[in-house]
């Protein structure tokens, strides 16, 4: 008689499979979440260092390409290693406020945190990759680096540094007056305004003539011009200056022309305050809100126009269309495009909007879609950014800012540089 049975072999495999998937099933998650342990343990630390013990309030958004089932795992490990720290996430009654953003640029991810307690506002950040080695950064990291070029008693508008008849000069608009510098050469000695170690000695200081009311914010602007040296914009007044070959030469006239915001466009200003009135020339077709500054960046499909408006929002104009950008509620009413040859080419460089009167910062951002991303640590400046312009070459940015319990200014050129 034949008897039909089951071969042993078989029964012995198909238990074996089952105990390696019932094991894969449980390690698996293990091994995802063990994977972010120590990029999560560091930023806990980096956060401790700056809120110190005691309970926050701890908000977490993904702005990465991270999927919805790792967020809930990372701020579990986020909140286990803070509280091991001494830190009570979750205080609802807690003025400290702690924002945590997984985001990420063309290197990895980039998680942010920024600790608000009252007007202040501290960030860190640190670069993740967003695979099985997230702990370890690759690629080039984004760093501002700035150049002390010259301080003034009086307040400075702009400055920008142009080239004539094979020499350099450094031209600094203030609210009355043109300050001139030449590159110093060894014979030079450094005037009252510049240091030794200045590279600038101070040539000529040409007045403003103007009879034109303005705000006590006032704001001016210098440009590159065709058939002349430089156009000095003011509020109700424009200034042509020219290099005779001996000295610089300025002739002022009252003027209501729209100012160049970006390389093609142009924006009527408000003389009676301190920003553009949202009438572009030669715009897009439509009226946009008022705005203090305007930017040209980079983008798929052409260049796109961010406006940073008067109301405290940040828009974007492409295409015909405006949005609004998100991850912008921390930038203050001063930015510039700078290139770079790391990141995404074309970045925004932002101040801060903190209400600290002895300190300010400056940041680059990157923008993703319709969302500022990080794309730089903060760099700290040591007084309050009163403007910031695109330098003549576009590479870096002229920045001014007052120093604390001082009626000096101090112009920075900065740019971004890949480490």
């Amino acid at each position: 008689m034949n008897v039909l049975y089951n071969p042993p072999q078989l029964m012995n495999f198909r238990t074996r499979l089952l105990i390696v998937a019932t094991v894969l099933a449980f390690a698996l998650p293990r091994a995802l979440a063990a994977s972010w342990n120590e990029p999560v343990a560091n930023l806990a630390k980096q956060i401790a260092a700056l809120a110190g013990p005691g309970p926050l309030q701890l908000t977490l958004s993904n702005r990465s390409t991270l999927s919805a089932d790792e967020v809930p795992k990372i701020r579990q490990m986020l909140e286990q290693d803070l509280r091991s720290l001494g830190i009570a996430p979750g205080g609802s009654d807690s003025t400290t406020l702690v924002r945590v953003t997984l985001s990420q640029n063309l290197h990895g991810g980039l998680w942010v945190a920024e600790v608000q307690e009252g007007t202040e506002i501290r960030v860190t950040m640190l670069p993740v990759k967003l695979d099985a080695s997230p702990a370890e950064q690759s690629g080039p990291t984004l760093t501002l680096r700035q150049t002390e070029i010259v301080t003034e008693p009086e307040r400075v508008l702009d400055a920008q540094i142009f080239s004539s008849a094979g020499e350099q000069r450094l031209i600094v608009l203030e609210s009355w007056q043109v300050v001139v510098y030449a590159r110093k050469t060894a014979a030079s000695t450094s005037s009252a305004t510049t240091p030794p170690s200045s590279p600038w000695v101070e040539e000529q200081r040409l007045s403003i003539p103007y009879i034109a009311n303005f705000s006590r914010d006032m704001r001016g602007r210098i440009v590159a011009a065709q058939d002349h040296l430089f156009n000095a914009y003011l509020p109700g007044v424009m200034c042509r200056g020219a290099d005779n070959g001996s000295a610089i030469t300025l002739a002022c006239a009252g003027s209501d022309d729209p100012w160049p915001v970006t390389p093609t466009q142009k924006a009527f200003y408000d003389s009676a305050r301190n920003y553009f009135m949202g009438v572009l020339a030669p715009g897009f077709g439509m009226r946009l809100a008022p705005f203090y500054q305007a930017a040209e960046i980079s983008r798929a499909g052409g260049t796109a126009m961010l406006l940073d408006n008067v109301d405290g929002s940040v828009a974007m104009v492409q295409n015909n269309l405006t949005v609004p950008v998100n991850g912008t509620h921390d930038w203050g009413s001063d930015l510039a495009a700078i290139h770079s040859a790391c990141g995404p080419g074309t970045l925004a460089l932002v101040s801060g909007s903190g209400g600290a009167r002895a300190s300010d910062s400056l940041r680059a951002y990157g923008i993703s879609g319709r969302e500022a991303v990080p794309a730089s640590m903060p760099l700290q400046v040591p007084g309050v950014v009163t403007a910031i312009w695109p330098s003549i070459s576009g590479g870096n940015a002229i920045v001014v800012f007052q120093k604390p319990d001082s009626d000096e200014y101090e112009v920075w050129s900065v740019a971004a540089s890949c480490d």
